[in-house]
């Protein structure tokens, strides 16, 4: 029995030996397996690391964190017109400004990392030495305002300008520095620059400006002879009145002067009557004819201008010919505006053409005013106003004997040309025609003309024909004779009664 167990005990001794023996055999691979992977993954080891640092660093409470290093933190600070400057070096820990804790000029800085703090002088005094805060180096804002162009008035938006309020600046950098902002665009601050008091969408403005257009809004084209002139907002804007505060008003007085100077101007461009011509004369080449008669464009200011003030009152826009006295026979550039059918007289010559589409239709000899200040026939371009068969020709008026004349003369053709009562008309009781007859027995002003050729013009001629006399040789005027009437008597076209004539 004691052989027994003494086998069993040898037989469990030997068993744990055994149990032992295979577990350091286990313990050995593993440490050689552990060296082995730690060598051919060291990333893997370092990826435990680190996730076991940041797990550590996540639960650890804000109290223990690690404090913000002061030379690594700065604020920029975004100006206007793309200028920056920076906010630096005037941080420090937090915890060495513990003793100062109760010092108002104490304020701090939130960062993820932690706390800096600053004096508020040292913040002040940096941002004072930036250029962005000197105030001779700013550009002041600008209002919006009405500007007067060549198409009209418009308004100019206003100027932003560089001036900043200091308060609201220093404002907005604290408030920037204590949730730890690296960046603050000053532009997107509130309050940090003056603003202009007024912006291009201010009402008053805008009503300002719609008045302004309005009063200018008219347009007037005007068709004229050979050109065309318009009036309109380019040149009515330039007739108000701007006040020194810069907004414009119309003044009436001076609007209205305006009006009278353009249509006065107007007539000065383009009214022909009573202005020099060049003129083809038969047989000699270009004269100028002087600037007398009354043949030529003429506008009737003072009925223009009471039509441009009602439309520009209402704002017209349109094209119109002006009101307008006469007109000219032909185009201002065919013949000087004289055309291609008219009366040619030369009072030199004494002679007279009848001119139809450029070519001479008909000539005659003529005799003309005698050669005195009263009687001489004048020079001039003028028209045919009235033909008229049968009348009946009167002289000057006698003094106190009524319907009674220094002559009466009845005719078969009578074609006055002035208003004065000189025209054309036969002359039967004359026997010759041309020459000098004229200088001493003429006629009072008239142009005598043969029967038969007087019977030829007046069939020829239309009314409202140019009529040119010249003298194509100099002369000289006698005094008039005692008694005789130096100014003449306007021609009436009434069908009843005599005619005066010259």
């Amino acid at each position: 029995m004691k052989k027994r167990r003494k086998k069993q005990k040898n037989r469990m001794l030997l068993l744990l030996a055994a149990v032992l023996v295979f577990g350091g055999l286990l313990s050995a691979y593993g440490v050689l397996s552990f060296a082995k992977s730690g060598k051919e993954d060291g990333t893997a080891q370092a990826a435990v690391t680190g996730s076991v640092a940041e797990r550590t660093q996540e639960n650890t409470p804000e109290t223990v964190k690690q404090t913000a290093d002061p030379a690594d933190y700065q604020l920029t600070l975004q100006f206007r017109n793309g200028a920056s400057q920076t906010v630096k070096g005037i941080f420090r820990d937090s915890s060495s400004a513990a003793a100062d804790s109760s010092d108002a000029d104490i304020k701090t800085v939130a960062l993820p990392e932690g706390k800096l703090a600053y004096r508020t002088s040292d913040l002040t005094q940096l941002l004072d030495s930036f250029p962005e805060l000197q105030e001779s180096g700013w550009t002041q804002p600008e209002d919006a305002k009405i500007e007067k162009q060549d198409d009209g008035f418009v308004i100019i938006p206003e100027t932003p300008g560089t001036a900043l309020n200091r308060d609201a600046f220093v404002s907005a950098v604290e408030q920037a520095l204590s949730g730890g902002a690296e960046t603050l665009n000053l532009e997107q601050a509130e309050g940090v620059y003056v603003q202009p008091a007024v912006r291009q969408d201010n009402a008053d403005l805008q009503a300002h400006l719609s008045q302004l257009n309005q009063i200018t809004g008219a347009s007037i084209t005007y068709r004229l002879p050979g050109a065309e002139v318009t009036l309109d907002g380019s040149t009515t804007s330039g007739w108000l009145t701007q006040n020194a505060d810069g907004t414009w008003t119309r003044d009436d007085a001076v609007w209205n002067q305006h009006i009278s100077d353009f249509v006065s101007q107007l007539a000065a461009d383009h009214d022909t009557i009573n202005r020099d011509r060049t003129f083809p004369a038969t047989g000699i080449g270009n004269i100028t004819v002087k600037g007398t008669g009354y043949y030529g464009y003429e506008i009737d200011e003072p009925a223009e201008t009471a039509q441009l003030t009602q439309e520009l009152d209402s704002g017209t826009v349109t094209t119109r010919e002006p009101c307008r006295v006469q007109t000219e026979y032909a185009a201002r550039d065919d013949n000087s505006g004289i055309g291609q059918n008219y009366v040619e007289i030369d009072l030199s010559r004494q002679h007279l053409w009848v001119y139809r589409d450029g070519a001479v239709a008909f000539e005659t000899d003529i005799v003309s005013g005698t050669m005195n200040e009263s009687y001489y026939t004048p020079e001039g371009v003028y028209k045919i106003l009235d033909k008229k068969q049968n009348a009946t020709l009167v002289g000057d008026a006698i003094p106190g004997k009524k319907d009674y004349y220094t002559y009466t003369q009845p005719v078969s053709y009578w074609m006055p040309f002035t208003y004065t009562g000189i025209g054309l008309h036969d002359a039967s009781w004359r026997g010759a025609f041309g020459g000098t007859i004229y200088v001493s027995d003429g006629s009072h002003g008239c142009v005598n003309l043969p029967a038969s050729a007087a019977a030829q013009i007046f069939n020829l001629v239309e009314i409202q024909e140019p009529v040119v006399c010249y003298y194509s040789q100099p002369y000289s005027l006698a005094a008039a004779p005692e008694g005789q009437q130096t100014e003449g008597v306007y021609y009436n076209s009434a069908d009843s009664g005599a005619v005066q004539a010259g």
